[in-house]
């Protein structure tokens, strides 16, 4: 992440400026996301430590020579005594973009050009990656330095499977196997908020979080979906699947309005959020034993993760299958980049599948130590990076999406399983 700022603005001599135009442009080959702030310095000569923002936007740029690859915010106020801009750009492409800030009058003309050449500061991303254990311990690992921050324990005999992190990156959820719990980690001291119990014998597995943090969904084994306020951290209500579901993986849509269960029984179960009912049920091929679903970006398209060595991809409209892809020897965990374009496809017998989403075909497969058993994958908000947890020799793999290798491993506790990793957050 670079982070590009034209510092205070003294705006209180002859001629004023009254408003602003802001031009972005992708000058690279490949894409990013671009936050923009305007803010007030209040009262001046009062410093960062009195800022206000007034406005802020979140772009994706695509790459050079593609639609979208720029963007201009026109005729923002600036009819204030001291202010400045700020633009943070993040993804594959965050060092190429182009920033421009024009200061004009009152009559629309320019006063004054600031070009935001080279990065006037460059900060660490602060994202952190939550892996459960099953010693009752979340490992923590900082992705900008790839270091063990800490680890937290859990009550003894939790079990820790499936981990959720709520949109704003303040809590992580944590659904314990063993003691049919739920533990609510604070991501700001990675010390635990509260743990509380699911009925008795749930067996919780999986959990997902909607995009507005409200609700969270936790697959269980006794054919159950517990949904949980997460704002009281109670229980909603609890769904009922067909007899035999044996549920296991769980995504919800980008929208929220849906969430996608696959059950070891070889269906899928799509779950109204609103009203918490079932919508449909509906097969995949006889002896696919899915494991883990993951949706993609657009929610166009929901890719499954079966035991029997393939990938089920599932058009979200219809709730049909499009395609079938083979993958691997026993996938277990998958996950799609931020811009749609890649899902990666964990396989217990040591290596990762990458397909591409485009042409639902194999891009690659990357190679683990013998042994390794990869089970559990999470890809950084800037897509560049993927981190899998291995049940085989206790680590925790760092991919480099650009280059689809390994680029480190670390220590983990005794069998990590499950993983998430805190969002970039702009503003």
């Amino acid at each position: 992440m670079a982070v590009f700022d034209t510092g205070p603005i003294d705006n209180r001599d002859v001629p004023r400026t009254t408003q602003l135009t802001i031009r972005l442009f992708n000058t690279g080959r490949l894409p990013a996301l671009v936050g923009i702030e305007v803010y007030q310095i209040n009262p001046p000569g009062g410093g960062f430590t009195s800022e206000t923002f007034y406005v802020v936007n979140l772009v994706p740029l695509n790459p050079l020579g593609s639609p979208d690859s720029g963007f201009t915010l026109d005729n923002v106020f600036a009819d204030l005594d001291v202010f400045g801009v700020r633009v943070l750009t993040s993804g594959l492409g965050a060092n190429d973009i182009a920033i421009t800030v024009l200061e004009k009058g009152s009559d629309g003309q320019i006063i004054k050009e600031h070009v935001l050449e080279g990065e006037l500061s460059r900060i660490q991303e602060l994202l952190f990656a939550y892996i459960t254990n099953d010693n009752d311990t979340v490992t923590v690992i900082d992705t900008g330095t790839n270091t063990i921050v800490t680890t937290i324990p859990l009550p003894a005999g939790s079990g820790p499977q499936g981990i959720a992190i709520t949109p704003d990156g303040l809590r992580a959820y944590v659904a314990n196997n063993i003691n049919s719990t739920v533990t609510v980690l604070d991501t700001a001291t990675n010390t635990i908020l509260t743990t509380f119990l699911l009925p008795a014998g749930s067996l919780p597995r999986a959990i997902a979080i909607t995009p507005d943090g409200l609700r969270a969904y936790v697959t269980n084994a006794n054919n159950t979906v517990t949904v949980i306020d997460t704002a009281t951290n109670t229980i909603l209500t609890t769904i009922l699947l067909p007899a035999g579901s044996d549920p296991q993986g769980i995504a919800i849509t980008p929208d929220g309005l849906r969430a996608y269960v696959a059950n070891a029984n070889n269906t899928i179960t799509v779950l109204d959020t609103a009203t918490n009912t079932i919508l449909t049920t509906f097969l995949l091929p006889a002896g696919s034993l899915p494991r883990a679903i993951a949706i993609t970006p657009d929610g166009l398209r929901a890719y499954v993760a079966n035991a029997n060595n393939t990938i089920t991809v599932i058009d979200t409209a219809t709730n049909t299958i499009l395609t079938t892809i083979s993958a691997g020897s026993g996938p277990r965990g998958i996950a799609i980049t931020p811009d749609g374009s890649r899902a990666y496809v964990t396989n217990l017998i040591d290596i990762v599948t990458v397909i591409n989403t485009a042409t639902n075909t194999i891009l690659t497969t990357i190679p683990f130590p013998t042994g390794s058993a990869p089970i559990e994958i999470a890809i950084t908000p800037d897509g560049s990076r993927a981190y899998v947890t291995n049940l085989g020799n206790d680590t925790v793999t760092v991919l480099d999406t650009v280059i689809n290798a390994v680029i480190g491993t670390l220590p983990a506790g005794n069998l990590p399983l499950g993983i998430a990793i805190t969002p970039i957050l702009l503003f």
